[in-house]
């Protein structure tokens, strides 16, 4: 018997929501502290909650590290000039005369704010990468399609499916490698053009299966609202619209802590949840064994929320 995953215990709703402010962390911040605070923090929790976390989170963390390496690289190679006298390394500059436009600049003298600047921009994108990585691995995101209101399950389906991509083929890449080894091939040469056809096909069969499956559960089927509710629901969906478009404007102009930024931002919702409640309505689904949020489930979504707001504020820098 499988041994029953320790990030079950909690609901999946917590492990994402943490996930999404841990990416709007790393967003907003412009230091290493907070990033490095999320960064641990998410590391920390998958090894102590999940049993198998060297195997689910090799693929994340590979990636992290390939992205955050590659962000400092590309820094390095095409540097721009500085008015900082702070060089840290001072490399030879090239100029490269493509015929047209302005000459292009590669290497030269890189100052230590310019590579303060490259480590916390690689740093912010390999923890967003960590973050979904340790949501993805606490609770797989179809589990979050029980929890999906109706008016957007099937954009649900469709984020879950191309989430689910990456290691759908990575296990189809490992299944053709231990085929192959059973069958004698060696690792030479030959082994991409053995693995690209075994590969698309086990994908194709494995998204013919996904479309049955979702064929004999009805997936699509949509019911019938009445004229004043659809009436009511363009009204609804047009409000949110508009007012989520003035609310981006207010933020970035006067700030997010603004009275008429924060009014317009708290309508905007409203007005989207009374269209997502409408438009319920029309989906015909049904569910079974759904978690409630505990207690324990709101404490860390509201811890998460209090250390955005402090990173927010500049009170961890």
């Amino acid at each position: 018997m499988k041994p029953k995953r320790i990030g079950n215990a909690k609901h999946p709703v917590t492990w994402w929501t943490l996930a999404f402010i841990a990416v709007a962390i790393a967003v907003i911040s412009h230091s290493l502290t907070p990033l490095l605070i999320v960064g641990c923090a998410s590391i920390a929790s998958v090894v102590l909650l999940e049993r198998d976390w060297a195997k689910s989170m090799k693929l994340y963390a590979t990636l992290a590290a390939v992205v955050f390496v590659t962000r400092l690289v590309f820094r390095v190679l095409f540097n721009f000039p500085s008015e900082d006298k702070d060089f840290a390394v001072n490399l030879p500059l090239l100029e490269i005369d493509l015929g047209f436009g302005e000459p292009v600049h590669l290497l030269g003298p890189l100052s230590q704010s310019a590579i303060n600047a490259a480590v916390v921009d690689g740093l912010r994108l390999a923890v967003i990468i960590l973050a979904i990585g340790v949501a993805s691995t606490l609770a797989k995101p179809s589990q979050l399609l029980k929890y999906t209101p109706a008016a957007v399950y099937e954009i649900a389906t469709a984020v879950t499916i191309a989430i689910n991509l990456a290691p759908q083929l990575t296990m189809s890449i490992q299944r053709v490698k231990r085929a192959g080894a059973l069958r004698g091939r060696s690792d030479g040469l030959g082994l991409l053009r053995s693995l690209i056809i075994p590969v698309l096909e086990d994908s194709i069969e494995n998204s013919m299966h996904l479309a049955a499956s979702m064929a004999a559960r009805g997936f699509g089927r949509s019911g019938q609202n009445s004229i004043a509710a659809s009436r009511w629901l363009r009204a609804f969906s047009l409000a949110a619209v508009a007012l989520t478009i003035i609310a981006t404007y207010l933020i970035l102009t006067v700030g997010l802590f603004n009275v008429a930024a924060i009014g317009t931002l708290i309508l905007s919702l409203v007005s989207s949840v009374l269209a997502l409640r409408i438009s319920a309505g029309q989906k015909i689904r049904t569910t079974l064994n759904r978690k409630k949020l505990r207690a324990l489930d709101v404490l860390l979504i509201l811890s998460g929320v209090a250390i955005f707001y402090a990173v927010s504020r500049g009170w961890i820098a």
